[in-house]
């Protein structure tokens, strides 16, 4: 696949007309009327840059100039690295120029869009959160591929940084790659570590003899031939080209091999050619393979070749370099290959390193939503509205329980009550002063029930006068 080829390969398969091939597994594409030629037909691959429709704008403009492309035919691989070759823009058409100047116009403007949005969107968090530490916009980086200072003429200097920038961004993605895949294997081993712990004994050592017996049947492939080597290549003509072994030619397996007949293998060809290699190890229906290790043991084999084939390190393998490489004396050693699985990809002290730190990021994450919950309030409540409810709390404690209404306290009672109140006690009914709630409206005892007729039948019994007063509010009337 094109993604670790440096800007220099590009602008070599654009320039010779050539047609990347489409990845090995490819995700389908639905066309419509807004997409290019190339994204509509799927043989647009992406290289994982942010300035990339720019990057790849700028070759398809000089790739129809004729010109320039005689120069770059013309130029070394060092100096197309360097940018060097970007001195040969001012021989270009008018015309060509006048479409760069456009296309860099568009560039410019989608930055400067993207600034503003990236700074709005940190203004936000930083009101939001103050605590928050975030990394500052670096507009050099952001800016590196073109000539920021002149945003109306597509220049010379705009082409040397688009290519060197280019060229050490593609060369990133490498890294990047390996540094992703090496934080995978680590955490897939904390991970079943950490099931282990969560085990009594008898499930532990199930689940110990299921991971071994999978790690072997995983293990038990046929011996995988050195990439590139005579016996590998050989075994592709046998058994994909359906060519007779004994009649292996190399040149007619270089030409077999060049699917879209530009005289050279590119990165997708390069790949291609290590397929049958993988599928002895990596079985995609069978749970004990690793398919991202699949993915990765691939591009290890690519890197391989290349880095022993590829004379003028240009990412691509032309025929002369390919019938060199047969007249070497590694092309017939059978020295092998181990999968990456097989090798160390990290030491005890990288593994205890990357646990520290997920268990950290794991612990950040649960007490996010607990920052949160406290600020809103485990009441549902702003911190302005809970001081509001506390203060109303203390001013009216035990005076506005809920589902009641407000009542007075024991022994603030109105004096027109004392008397029954007084009275009514003896008789060994209840208390009012120590009653503190009163039911809501409707959830009280009917009407005429003895709870309510029992105060007045005790006094009228001793034929004393009784001023009644009228019942607060949300009492039946006796």
């Amino acid at each position: 696949m094109f993604r670790v080829s440096i800007f220099v390969s590009m602008f070599i398969i654009c320039l010779r007309d050539a047609v990347v091939c489409p990845p090995v597994t490819e995700i389908p594409k639905t066309s419509s009327s807004s997409e290019t030629p190339d994204e509509a037909g799927g043989k647009d691959e992406k290289l994982g840059l942010e300035y990339e429709r720019y990057l790849k704008e700028v070759v398809g403009i000089l790739e129809t100039d004729e010109t320039f492309r005689k120069k770059l035919e013309e130029s070394n691989i060092s100096d197309i690295k360097s940018g060097e070759i970007a001195k040969h823009l001012d021989f270009v058409g008018h015309g060509i120029r006048s479409q760069l100047d456009e296309i860099k116009r568009k560039e410019i403007d989608r930055l400067r869009q993207a600034m503003r949005l990236k700074g709005f969107l940190q203004n936000g968090l930083r009101s939001s959160y103050p605590g928050i530490v975030l990394q500052e916009l670096d507009k050099e980086k952001i800016l590196g591929h073109l000539d920021h200072s002149n945003p109306n003429t597509f220049e010379v200097s705009d082409l040397a940084k688009l290519i060197i920038q280019a060229t050490q961004d593609l060369e990133d993605v490498d890294k990047k790659r390996k540094e992703e895949f090496k934080k995978y294997e680590m955490e897939k081993e904390m991970l079943r570590r950490e099931q282990l712990k969560g085990l009594d004994d008898t499930h532990r050592k199930e689940e110990e003899k299921r991971h071994e017996e999978m790690q072997k049947k995983h293990d038990n492939h046929p011996k995988l031939h050195h990439p590139g080597n005579e016996e590998q290549l050989k075994e592709v003509w046998e058994e994909s080209d359906g060519l007779n072994k004994k009649d292996f030619e190399p040149k007619t397996f270089f030409h077999l091999h060049d699917t879209n007949g530009d005289g050279f293998l590119d990165l997708n060809e390069v790949e291609a050619l290590f397929q049958q290699e993988l599928d002895k190890v990596y079985d995609p229906d069978a749970p004990e393979d690793d398919m991202v290790e699949r993915y990765e043991e691939m591009n290890r084999m690519r890197e391989h070749f290349v880095k022993e084939v590829d004379k003028n390190n240009d990412q691509l393998i032309s025929l002369e370099e390919f019938l060199d490489s047969t007249k070497s004396d590694g092309y017939r050693k059978e020295e092998g290959w181990e999968p990456i699985d097989e090798e160390t990809v990290f030491s005890e002290e990288e593994l205890a390193q990357f646990q520290e730190n997920y268990e950290q990021l794991r612990f950040d994450q649960k007490q996010k939503p607990r920052e949160e919950h406290q600020e809103v309030g485990g009441d549902g409540h702003e911190p302005s509205q809970r001081v509001a409810v506390e203060e109303h709390r203390q001013t009216h404690d035990n005076v506005v329980p809920v589902g009641g209404h407000p009542v007075q306290q024991p022994g603030e009672h109105p004096v027109v009550q004392q008397e029954p109140v007084q009275q009514a006690h003896p008789e060994g009914l209840q208390d009012p002063r120590a009653v503190n709630f009163v039911p809501q409206h409707g959830q009280g005892p009917p009407v005429g029930h003895d709870q309510q007729q029992q105060p007045v039948v005790a006094f009228q019994q001793q034929q004393q006068p009784v001023d009644v007063p009228q019942p607060p509010q949300g009492h039946a009337e006796a």
